[in-house]
């Protein structure tokens, strides 16, 4: 069986319109985070910078509850709860890919109404253990130095698109949405067929301008669509066809 669309979104400023793991160390005061966790603050350690800012969540009495409710105040990026279901209606398969975590995805998701068009989600790991969220690595890679240690994006995507031909199903095209560095793998990965996506306004569109300002935009075999809103890519997607 052919789908007509693969569709693999980000989430942080993506789908949900702020970063969910700030959005939580900001639930702390930034006079009770050590120094010591503040020096954390890196792109490559960041999931141990989250591990400790849950358990200072913990011991400031800031409960799960609290936590949650904070996630779901978090508002959709314009547009997007429109493009999600459209994709869905027109039997496009839809995946995230994001370097936040299982539960703020899953809990956004659902207050938003939206877990149901959402075939799979692969990010971190995150757990509940009475009332702390711990976070896992969701793998431990160092081919790919665009990546993270803990989530190569590029390859997650090569590997589900594997997994689902073996499965018998294949796409026509693949749409990837983000808007941040660690985009940048998958959508050098993309065919002459597929379309990347980058926010305007954010890391990874400057990154593609970049790159095409000098001569490197060969590296990106995909169509790029810069957009604002999720009803930019709509049309976009209508203007090739794909959901006429």
């Amino acid at each position: 069986m052919t789908l007509p669309i693969l569709a693999a979104f980000d989430f942080d400023h993506t789908i949900c319109d702020d970063n969910s793991d700030i959005v939580a160390r900001k639930l702390i005061s930034n006079d009770k985070i050590p120094d010591t966790v503040k020096r954390m603050y890196q792109a490559d350690n960041w999931n141990a910078y989250m591990g400790q800012i849950f358990e200072l969540l913990n011991k400031n009495y800031i409960d799960v509850e609290t936590i949650k409710d904070a996630i779901h105040q978090i508002p959709s990026v314009s547009g997007i709860d429109s493009l999600l279901s459209e994709l869905h209606s027109r039997n496009c398969e839809i995946i995230i890919i994001s370097d936040s975590n299982s539960l703020f995805i899953e809990w956004w998701l659902k207050n938003k109404n939206l877990s149901h068009m959402v075939k799979e989600i692969f990010t971190n790991p995150a757990t509940v253990n009475g009332e702390l969220l711990k976070i896992e690595m969701y793998h431990l890679q160092d081919n790919c130095k665009l990546s993270s240690k803990n989530l190569c994006k590029g390859q997650i995507l090569e590997d589900y698109v594997t997994k689902r031909s073996l499965e018998g199903i294949n796409f026509d095209r693949i749409v990837y949405v983000g808007d941040g560095k660690n985009d940048l793998c998958p959508i050098l990965r993309l065919s002459e067929k597929d379309l990347a996506c980058p926010r305007i306004g954010y890391t990874l569109v400057n990154i593609l301008n970049k790159k095409a300002a000098e001569n490197e935009s060969q590296e990106v075999k995909a169509k790029v669509v810069p957009w604002e809103t999720g009803n930019d890519i709509l049309k976009n997607l209508k203007t090739l066809d794909d959901l006429d």
